[in-house]
């Protein structure tokens, strides 16, 4: 009786702070999609200008770019938190359905094959053929994106990024390994934390919020798989996601 009374008693106590939460998702959802407008009139009109430089003061014309640039920097954010707000809630009536994932990883590789030109930087790909995973082609994609993106931003120029796929009978492991400025023991537990970044100092640069990896986090565990990350200061590091195949 009294392990069922002291049951009863930590469900109830619980219920307060489970509709809380629920309230506080919901309320991030119902902000950042109401969002999504406003925005979405600043970017098209301040497009419309800057489709029209002759008719912009050279004076306002720097402005108007940098309106531009926070205006796609919030987009981003609005897009991330609607992601974040809603996983959990879809994953039940989300369908999937078998891919081949060296086909998603290719495409993410050809997207940023241009960055990679640009850094001047030393790319391995090794992906394995007839590897299928059950999942979402929209999903993996931005999860391998952010995880190449963010090896991308901490390495420096002519450094190295090492793709690659070892499959097991029931599962198959992605690794992103770079040369970048690596983290410390103590950083690593907050990697996955949302809007942490392991360089305080920087600005958001190029748009990113610190939510890359918390969502590529986000999508692996939707998938039944996991991601974990292993790095030295001013080695590198490397991210593995493991996920079940079909």
């Amino acid at each position: 009786m009294s392990s069922i009374g002291g049951y009863w008693l930590a469900q109830k106590s619980v219920k307060p702070i489970e509709r809380s939460f629920n309230q506080l998702k919901q309320f991030t959802a119902d902000a950042s999609h109401e969002l999504r407008s406003p925005l979405t009139v600043i970017k098209t009109s301040i497009g419309v200008m800057l489709s029209h430089p002759e008719r912009v003061h050279p004076q306002d014309l720097k402005k108007m770019k940098a309106i531009a640039s926070a205006t796609d920097q919030m987009n981003r954010l609005v897009e991330d938190l609607l992601f974040l707000a809603r996983t959990g809630t879809e994953t039940a009536a989300r369908s999937y359905s078998p891919l081949p994932l060296s086909e998603v990883l290719q495409e993410v590789v050809d997207l940023l094959e241009p960055q990679f030109q640009a850094k001047q930087m030393t790319f391995n790909c090794q992906l394995l053929e007839k590897t299928t995973v059950l999942g979402s082609t929209s999903q993996l994609t931005r999860l391998f994106s952010n995880l190449l993106e963010n090896a991308l931003q901490y390495t420096p120029e002519r450094g190295t990024i090492t793709l690659s796929m070892v499959q097991s009978d029931h599962s198959v492991v992605v690794s992103v390994q770079d040369t970048g400025i690596g983290m410390t023991p103590e950083q690593l537990p907050f990697v996955f934390d949302r809007f942490w970044r392991a360089d305080k100092a920087r600005s958001y640069r190029d748009g990113g919020m610190g939510l890359g990896l918390a969502i590529a986090q986000s999508i692996a565990q939707n998938h039944g798989g996991e991601i974990t990350v292993s790095s030295q200061l001013g080695i590198g590091s490397c991210f593995q996601v493991r996920l079940p195949v079909v």
